[in-house]
């Protein structure tokens, strides 16, 4: 039997039109989900960018026998890693990620992880290890040893003490010519120079000097050396090329520390016991002007495009803010209790001050040095901290 009903017909087509209409509709809300989904995710990956990479400032505590890690995204210190006696002195690697740490007082160097943030190994060297010069291909590290008379040699590969060069008394600062063929040598004790020729039978030559050489300043081209003699009032330029001495700059005094302008052109030199900051012409080997300074100007460090000399004030506890353009201070910025070392980021936002009298850090925003604002924050170290690197 054939049951013809108009009410069925219009029932069923009434059903498949509905189903039609909930699938369309069902389509279009995954589609709506679907889209919503992927704005939100890509708003959210908008409000949180991935972390910037690692960058570490890694300061040793003379005091504490210890290296503090600050972390320079937050500006905060993330880690205290102990090494042996006394430790003054920090190198980096370029090129890969090893740190050296100076142990003056237990005749060692430290070898710090810089991305683990971890101490890998201890080297014996000399006695009173005081400064290092790392190769710029990085395979050799130069340690001068104070009390030994030494530079004690590191083979960078193995982390071994392979061999030294012997020297007379008292090396404490090292200058490697640029392509590593030269290592001169400050000997304060004798009161003289060394030059350890690195090609060929690598020998040791003394230059006389009758004075105590602190720092060293090597032209970009090698062809001048310049040496701050603070028991004097000098500083002694030497040829870098026939190693003869040229002149004695008379400046004020106490000259400690030196800082090249990047472009070879000047010499700034921290005169410990004159308030001031004197300027070396290197073409002419003359002093030309000078910088007041706070008490007791002791280290600097200039920016890349030589626009800013900052030099710390021992005895004033301050930073001054120096533009060699103009020859003028800028500012005058109070830090902690005796303010010695300096670095700048690699970006030259901040600078930080190493503060050896409040065991600290004090760190400045560059941009605001006019503004009087320039102080960000302090973080505490260990006791006394002596040096800074940031890797």
């Amino acid at each position: 039997m054939i049951i013809n009903c108009p009410h069925l017909a219009i029932l069923g087509q009434t059903n498949s039109t509905h189903r039609m209409q909930g699938l369309s509709a069902l389509r279009k809300r995954v589609r709506w989900l679907f889209a919503v989904l992927i704005l939100s995710s890509c708003s959210i990956k908008e409000r949180t960018p991935p972390p910037p990479p690692p960058i570490h400032a890694f300061i040793s505590n003379l005091g504490s026998n210890t290296v503090s890690v600050i972390d320079l995204n937050s500006l905060r210190k993330i880690k205290t890693l102990s090494v042996e006696k006394s430790p003054v002195k920090i190198a980096a690697f370029r090129d890969t990620r090893l740190l050296l740490v100076a142990n003056a007082g237990s005749s060692s160097i430290t070898v710090i992880d810089s991305i683990d943030l971890a101490v890998i190994k201890t080297i014996p060297v000399g006695r009173a290890p005081l400064d290092i010069a790392v190769s710029s291909d990085g395979r050799f590290a130069y340690v001068a040893c104070y009390e030994s008379n030494q530079v004690s040699v590191i083979d960078c590969s193995t982390l071994r003490a392979i061999k030294s060069f012997p020297t007379r008394a008292g090396p404490n600062v090292l200058k490697l010519t640029s392509k590593d063929t030269r290592l001169w040598v400050s000997q304060f004790v004798d009161g003289s120079l060394g030059v350890i020729h690195l090609e060929g039978d690598e020998r040791f030559e003394q230059i006389p000097h009758q004075e105590s050489p602190m720092d060293m300043i090597l032209l970009p081209d090698g062809s001048k050396m310049f040496v701050s003699n603070p028991a004097s009032e000098r500083v002694t330029v030497f040829d870098g090329h026939t190693l003869e001495k040229l002149g004695e700059i008379t400046l004020g005094k106490t000259p400690m520390h030196m800082v090249r302008k990047p472009d070879g052109g000047e010499v700034y030199v921290t005169n410990f016991d004159s308030e001031r900051v004197d300027i070396i012409n290197t073409v002419t080997n003359t002093q030309n002007g000078s910088f007041p300074g706070g008490r007791n100007p002791i280290c600097g460090v200039i920016s890349h495009d030589a626009s800013r000399l900052y030099v710390s004030n021992f005895g004033s506890n301050s930073v001054s803010v120096l533009e060699p353009s103009t020859r003028q201070v800028l500012a005058s910025i109070p830090v902690g209790v005796h303010p010695e070392h300096l670095c700048l980021s690699p970006d030259e936002r901040y600078l930080f001050v190493l503060n050896s009298g409040s065991d600290d850090v004090t760190v400045l925003r560059t941009d605001f040095v006019r503004s009087g604002n320039a102080l960000l924050t302090v973080i505490q170290t260990g006791a006394r901290p002596s040096a800074i690197v940031i890797k």
